[in-house]
């Protein structure tokens, strides 16, 4: 037993002892990260740090207490629980509301294994920049690049313990590593600014080259770009865009929102939501994913599942409290974004699966389109009706090949609409964050130039 599930289990002995029968959840975190970034093809900044954290739930009759702060000693806790206890007697009384019990969860070494990097924190900060200077090497290999605008390293690792009074107790740590590049091209009086991201659980798993290139390639994609034709066109999205996509399309289903009526694909479990070739799946257990884990943030043990399958609807992300309300059992779908946090159910590794279609085979199956690169304005989805109006770039593509790049176009619609108008998933998955796309072609789509 390590010193933070140590530290949980006699805070929960404590307030057992003080509150009878009270429910109660400790979640206590440890991470250390460093960064290095240059900015201007020169050194710039270097950091290194660690933040302890520590939150504690309570219930009580249907009400909910919680509290937060950085640190994790007995007294730190016993002052969470003061204040947690409080702010439950305070509180409204919430149908459904549920720690989960203990669940056997089934070992799975080979996943712990992919979350951790031993050699993380063992390289110099000349090696890192090195790794860096590579990078910028690579993006100046195209030559309309003007500046090296930044470009960052990054590594974390930590771990996180759960448990709770029902006897529930989870403790699991992880680890990654991230580069990034950013670079301006210019033409003329014409300039423009591109980036590029990696995350790997494992750093010797980064490509610094791969990543310098594509900052390149974008900052250059739209130098020379003119209009798009209006109408109604094929549009094929690249995997960055799809990714973009996804992350709106998980919010969705998220029980928390279709239970709180804000979600247009409430009522609709069991039922077609997207065309046949759409299946999205949620791989929490996916080897050195970037968000792959064997517990959830409540302590369930996690596990890979379809949520769209074939174009119907299979599953909602549950926590513990979602389920209990829809009579269904918890599908280890809770996450926080820091300790600061309370769970809430979302994706974890959230995939479309790829198709068999090379990316070539998606533009030769429309007569002509758009290949849509970059969107502005995703953010302003309306997660109920799901009318979407946004700005897209990209490259206009005819008889199977991309030409001219574009900008300033709009696409408009209804994101069911577009999930049904699907025709074709490519087979180039990338992931970006933790959402994982191929390129995939929407017959179409209407375009206001």
């Amino acid at each position: 037993m390590n010193g933070l599930e140590t530290l949980g289990r006699e805070a929960l002995e404590r307030f057992r002892a003080s509150s009878g029968g009270l429910e109660a959840e400790v979640y206590l975190s440890r991470s250390e990260e460093r960064t290095l970034a240059r900015r201007d093809g020169r050194l710039d900044a270097v950091e290194a740090g660690e933040t302890v954290g520590a939150a504690v739930r309570v219930l009580q009759g249907g009400r909910l207490g919680f509290a937060a702060a950085g640190g994790a000693s007995p007294e730190g806790l016993d002052a969470l629980f003061a204040r947690a206890l409080r702010q439950s007697s305070l509180a409204e009384p919430r149908p459904g509301l549920a720690f989960p019990g203990p669940s056997a969860g089934v070992a799975d070494p080979a996943l712990e294994a992919s979350l951790w990097d031993e050699s993380l924190f063992t390289r110099s900060w000349d090696e890192v920049e090195a790794l860096l200077a590579r990078a910028e090497a690579a993006c100046r290999e195209e030559k309309r690049v003007a500046r090296l605008l930044r470009a960052d390293y990054g590594e974390s690792r930590g771990e996180v313990v759960v448990l709770n009074s029902r006897g529930l107790a989870a403790r699991e740590r992880g680890a990654s590593a991230s580069l990034s590049v950013s670079a301006s091209a210019e033409a003329g009086a014409e300039t423009h600014v591109g980036d590029a991201f990696a995350s790997r659980r494992r750093a010797a798993e980064l490509d610094p080259v791969a990543v310098g290139r594509e900052a390149g390639r974008r900052a250059a994609s739209l130098l020379g770009a003119g209009r798009a034709p209006g109408g109604k066109r094929p549009v094929v999205f690249s995997p960055r865009v799809g990714a973009e996509f996804l992350e709106l399309v998980s919010g969705l289903l998220s029980a928390e929102e279709v239970q709180a009526g804000r979600s247009l694909l409430a009522g609709r479990l069991g039922g077609a939501v997207a065309s046949a070739a759409v299946t999205l799946r949620d791989e929490p257990r996916l080897r050195g994913g970037p968000a792959s884990c064997a517990f959830d943030d409540e302590g369930m043990p996690t596990s890979d599942k379809a949520m769209v399958e074939g174009g119907v609807l299979r599953a909602l992300f549950h926590d513990a409290t979602t389920a209990a309300r829809a009579g269904a059992a918890p599908n280890g779908c809770a996450y926080r974004g820091s300790y600061e946090d309370t769970p809430s159910a979302g994706p974890s590794n959230f995939v479309l699966v790829p198709g068999a279609a090379a990316p070539a085979a998606l533009l030769a199956g429309a007569k002509e389109g758009l290949l849509v690169h970059d969107v502005l304005g995703m953010h302003m989805v309306d997660p109920v009706s799901g009318e979407f109006s946004v700005g897209v770039s990209g490259l206009r593509f005819a008889k199977g090949a991309a030409g001219a790049p574009f900008k300033g176009a709009m696409l408009s619609g209804n994101l069911m609409d577009l999930l049904a108008r699907v025709d074709a998933v490519g087979s180039d998955l990338e992931f970006h964050g933790a959402y994982a796309c191929p390129s995939f072609r929407v017959s179409s789509l209407d375009v206001a130039a």
